[in-house]
């Protein structure tokens, strides 16, 4: 499998500036529930993905992760995060790594939706992280509607 990751939320401007901090070594792909434009789509580096509440959200979601290559979901979107992480097994036996926590894990972290662009952003193979405000802690930053 190639180095790419996918990064869900797309079309929104944290997508593009998580994707910025991976390191070079990986390609991002983006996907997105939002409408994409052509253009877009046509480029190859985004993908249209269906909205976390359609029964088939996982299987199509795992179905773009093996005809792209993905190596790596990257989810950004608060809604995704708790489907996501408990369906961690299923990408895992396909080879596709969550970066993101374990659903246990989501439950007792704090979690900062739609951060400013001033919030210094930490990306890790467990999600995209910031200080929390004690600064004690890492808070996971995501997408809200």
């Amino acid at each position: 499998m190639q180095n790419n990751v996918l990064i869900t939320k797309g079309m929104r401007a944290f997508a593009q500036r998580v994707a910025r901090r991976l390191p070079a070594s990986y390609k991002p792909l983006f996907g997105s529930a939002e409408e994409v434009p052509q253009v877009l789509l046509d480029q190859g580096n985004f993908c249209s993905l269906l909205p976390v509440t359609a029964p088939a959200f996982l299987h199509q979601l795992l179905k773009v992760c093996l005809d792209r290559q993905v190596a790596a979901i990257l989810p950004l979107g608060i809604e995704e995060l708790y489907p996501i992480a408990e369906a961690r097994s299923l990408f895992s036996e396909y080879g596709v790594e969550v970066w993101l926590p374990d659903a246990a894990t989501l439950a007792s972290i704090p979690i900062i939706e739609n951060p400013p662009k001033q919030l210094r952003l930490k990306l890790t193979e467990e999600g995209v992280f910031t200080p929390s405000d004690s600064g004690n802690e890492l808070a996971l930053c995501c997408v809200s509607e």
